[in-house]
């Protein structure tokens, strides 16, 4: 394994200028950015800016083509059909939510008083895979049923499969906890809801960073991400649909470009997934994810794997050396390389988690305490909050053993 990450050099923030010993351990709640999509969004947004999708002109229609092709590169990228099946919207969380008020609120709003209904969703989930279930459960009145976890963190099946029924309307889980690290076997997860007619949502937000995303194997009928969690910019997500579901789908927000014909009293909204893409385009934000997508694949998503996965063992081995050192969900010794979580979230013994970060800080490490937006999953595990640290393709071994000696300094200074 390299001892210094061949591609940090990508990373300007990483400038002697900037914070050349920044101890970066956050990728799970941001990637940092490397120069390549920084570029391609500065050089679109100082040369070949325009609204897409609206103007004759030639620069505005460049815009459009550019933004299409974006479509299908994306589609390619995650094994989707076509690009006609993803639509570009502000992020994971924007995505969910059109999911929810676009495709589930109209079969809710159908139901018949007396109907039963339930929603399912597991354990694990992040709060923007809870809360707009929650919410249109307690509007419409039906039951959010939840999934268990097994004692490895991953999602247990067989409980998830007893509480999918003909009552069903959805059913919307993690690929990857955020919390855990731990990737759930979505094809099987998904099969065993489309033996039951129940169509499937996969949270991809933690999972598309490991680059073998495959929808069509998957087979499930939403898929979701952002562009920041695989080394693009903020403020872009990608909606994936199957089939002609976005077709079958009410828009969830409403404004220009949606509409085939409007009048004062009534509108016709277009086919396909320009529907869910009103006002204007994120054009920068679209063309950075293409960069980091080219990116990722120029560098090889193999090696970049490989060398997580290495780094990944390393950190997971000199944690558990520490004697204050608490994991959420203790790793098997049984564990394979391969499913070697690249996060991990853990307690310092008889130390706040905030504490723990702050001094942490001081010494210039970036990582993550508090409940890392997934409250009920710490409640479930029996603590109220935790600390992350989650590697990216910048890190490398000096950053583990900066983080454990400066944990273990923390932990001689604060525990009582």
């Amino acid at each position: 394994m390299s001892i210094v990450s061949p591609w940090k050099h990508d990373f300007p923030v990483y400038l002697s200028h900037a914070h050349p010993n920044l101890c970066y351990l956050d990728s799970a709640a941001t990637c940092l950015t490397p120069k390549h999509v920084a570029d391609a969004v500065f050089h679109y947004q100082c040369y070949a800016h325009a609204n897409s999708h609206k103007g004759l002109y030639q620069l505005s229609a460049s815009v459009t083509e550019r933004v299409e092709q974006a479509r299908e590169k994306v589609a390619h990228f995650i094994g989707a059909q076509s690009g006609e099946n993803i639509s570009f919207n502000h992020g994971t969380t924007d995505a969910i939510n059109m999911v929810a008020y676009s495709f589930v609120e109209p079969l809710l709003i159908e139901k018949q008083d007396g109907d039963q209904a339930n929603i399912v969703i597991s354990a694990a989930e992040h709060h923007a895979n809870l809360l707009p279930w929650q919410r249109l459960a307690q509007q419409y009145n039906v039951e959010l049923r939840i999934a268990p976890l097994n004692k490895d963190g991953t999602i247990n099946q067989a409980n998830l499969s007893a509480l999918l029924d003909s009552d069903t309307k959805l059913l919307a889980i993690t690929h990857c906890s955020n919390v855990l690290g731990l990737m759930n076997p979505v094809s099987n997860i998904c099969r065993i809801a489309r033996n039951k007619g129940i169509p499937t949502l996969i949270d991809g937000a933690q999972a598309i960073c490991k680059g073998s995303v495959n929808v069509s194997e998957i087979d499930c009928d939403f898929y979701v991400f952002s562009a920041h969690k695989i080394y693009g910019p903020t403020g872009c997500g990608v909606l994936y649909a199957k089939g002609n579901l976005f077709d079958n789908m009410r828009p969830y927000q409403l404004g220009g470009g949606v509409i085939e014909s409007v009048s004062y009293q009534q509108s016709r909204f277009i086919a396909g997934p320009l529907k869910f893409e009103p006002g204007s385009h994120n054009v920068a934000a679209i063309v950075g994810l293409i960069e980091a997508i080219d990116y990722m694949a120029d560098i090889s998503w193999h090696d970049v794997n490989q060398y997580i996965d290495n780094l990944a063992g390393y950190l997971h081995s000199e944690l558990e050396k520490l004697p204050f050192y608490q994991p959420l969900i203790k790793r098997c010794a049984t564990d394979v390389e391969e499913k070697i979580p690249t996060l991990v979230s853990f307690q310092v013994k008889k130390v706040h988690c905030h504490d723990i970060a702050s001094l942490l800080d001081n010494d210039g490490i970036a990582i993550r305490a508090g409940h890392h937006c997934a409250q009920p999953l710490h409640q479930t595990l029996g603590v109220n909050a935790s600390i992350r640290a989650s590697l990216g393709l910048y890190n490398d071994v000096s950053d583990i053993d900066k983080l454990v000696a400066s944990l273990t300094t923390a932990h001689k200074m604060m525990a009582l």
